[in-house]
């Protein structure tokens, strides 16, 4: 071979070795890239997406006694909780042990803390803000049909409509544990229903038919017991189904 030869296909080596290499660095390159689903071009996310678990409804439960838990075993068995549960919701219990917010009866002890006014109670519910808000209308044996007490319950339920516009409000009916105070209970059921109409609130009726009968009511006649708490959250949840 003569010297002119071996400097010819010398020359033509190194074009063909660069060519060569570029074309494997390339291959390793595409080797590294994620691959996403098949036929989809798309490049594969290294790591899942989780996406933050949605945060329960918060319900605010206003009433008195038996809403706060009078006759049940415990803050887990009374009708508040339980209908939450069933819900879905997180409750947050304004109840107090004596009087109603509803007619604007405030309970004359409240324990190691002062009582709340209605009003009171109504800034708190605002101030917290709810999706739900829960308010039952107990008789709490005290004569509360009068006009003093109807204008009290529409007043609340006003302020809580304009305090919180977006949210859904419930208003559950008295309840007659004694049988007698039946025609009583009628009046207040009637009077209440209207108060919640008039600001768009949801009503659900204890007497109609009627969720109470001797076996569910406590010892003093008034309260109900723990089947009488399980009722409650049963007919409300039905109603709200």
């Amino acid at each position: 071979m003569t010297a002119r030869l071996r400097i010819r296909l010398r020359w033509w080596k190194y074009p063909v070795v660069a060519v060569l290499a570029v074309g494997a660095l390339g291959l390793a390159l595409l080797a590294l890239q994620p691959v996403g689903p098949e036929g989809s071009g798309a490049p594969k996310t290294p790591y899942p997406t989780i996406a933050p678990a949605p945060r329960a409804p918060t319900a605010v439960f206003l009433g008195g006694p038996t809403t706060a838990g009078a006759g049940a075993s415990g803050p887990a068995t009374r009708w508040s909780t339980v209908l939450a549960a069933a819900k879905g919701w997180q409750e947050i219990s304004l109840a107090t042990q004596g009087g109603d917010i509803v007619f604007g009866v405030t309970p004359d002890n409240c324990g190691s803390s002062s009582c709340p006014s209605y009003q009171e109670l109504v800034a708190r519910t605002v101030e917290l803000n709810p999706s739900v808000v829960v308010l039952a209308a107990e008789m709490g044996g005290k004569n509360v049909i009068s006009p003093d007490a109807v204008a009290t319950t529409n007043a609340v339920f006003a302020a809580l409509r304009v305090g919180l516009p977006d949210a859904t409000l419930i208003v559950v009916g008295p309840a007659a544990p004694t049988g007698l105070d039946d025609a009583r209970a009628v009046e207040l059921d009637s009077a209440v229903r209207a108060a919640a109409a008039r600001v768009g609130a949801s009503f659900v009726s204890l007497l109609e038919p009627k969720v109470l009968d001797p076996s569910l009511v406590a010892g003093d006649g008034v309260s109900v017991n723990e089947a009488g708490h399980a009722a409650i959250a049963a007919r409300v949840t039905t109603a709200l189904s």
